[in-house]
């Protein structure tokens, strides 16, 4: 994701603003998909300058933001992240966009924005991008990221994969447990990109978790089949009672009526 490309329009004229040097982002790549969460940060002069900037362009410039310019600023936000990212998408699986498939993009504003545009505060907006992958990145080669140059990065992998080789971060740190993460900054390509490489590869030993549903149901009918024998050994000892209770009360009959005769005579 390029950052100023897809901020541009909002910040119109914004001028001295660092934008990139609030920008953090966070990528989880999953089997069949990732997600890229991006935290925007503005404080002091900077989010007077950011609120005006929204008052002016989405608003009635009355140094007063309402909760329907903010609405406005993102929906722009939105269409504005999403042209961005097809004209050129910012992953790629084997050096290839084929078979990947941006599936939103969604733009969520500070809610400190709103009020009087001339106060310093801190402005924390978020941004969010889904994707959905054809083919399982457990298969894959490499994925290619590209992203604001001299931002922070984190990205996380799933697991099963083994990143074998980094390019593109500098101060590169790799966390590995269950799986494997990868922190640093994109390296700066031009002053507004940078692109970073992994090389990956499926981890030997591990074993993906599939459901048997032959296994499932066999031991569903075992269950059942248990279930059954014991309601079938129930209801035979609770037949075994009954019939024995009759002939009990039977015999205390017949006792009772020889006793009643014995004593009558």
């Amino acid at each position: 994701m390029r950052f100023l490309a897809a901020i541009f329009l909002l910040m119109m004229t914004i001028g001295g603003v660092d934008g990139s040097a609030g920008w953090v982002n966070n990528i989880t790549v999953n089997e069949y998909g990732m997600s890229w969460n991006y935290n925007e940060t503005f404080s002091g002069p900077d989010s007077i300058i950011f609120r005006t900037n929204i008052d002016k362009g989405f608003g009635d410039n009355n140094s007063f933001v309402n909760v329907w310019e903010v609405t406005l600023a993102e929906k722009e936000l939105r269409k504005e992240f999403r042209t961005s990212i097809e004209k050129e998408l910012d992953v790629r699986i084997n050096n290839e966009t084929q078979g990947i498939y941006l599936v939103e993009v969604d733009a969520v504003l500070s809610p400190e924005i709103i009020g009087k545009t001339h106060i310093f505060d801190l402005i924390v907006n978020k941004y969010i991008t889904t994707y959905r992958f054809d083919k399982s990145i457990l298969d894959a080669g490499s994925i290619w990221f590209m992203g604001q140059s001299n931002t922070p990065v984190t990205i996380v992998m799933p697991q099963g994969v083994d990143v074998t080789n980094i390019s593109g971060i500098d101060n590169v740190t790799i966390n590995i447990t269950d799986h494997t993460e990868v922190s640093g900054y994109f390296k700066e390509i031009t002053k507004d990109r940078g692109e970073i490489t992994l090389d990956i590869s499926r981890n030997a030993s591990f074993i993906k978790k599939e459901v048997n549903a032959t296994n499932d149901t066999n031991a569903t009918n075992v269950n059942l089949s248990s279930q059954d024998e014991g309601k079938k050994s129930m209801f035979e000892t609770l037949s075994w009672i009954r019939d024995a209770s009759i002939v009990a009360v039977g015999l205390v009959i017949i006792l009772l009526i020889y006793i009643f005769k014995i004593r009558k005579k």
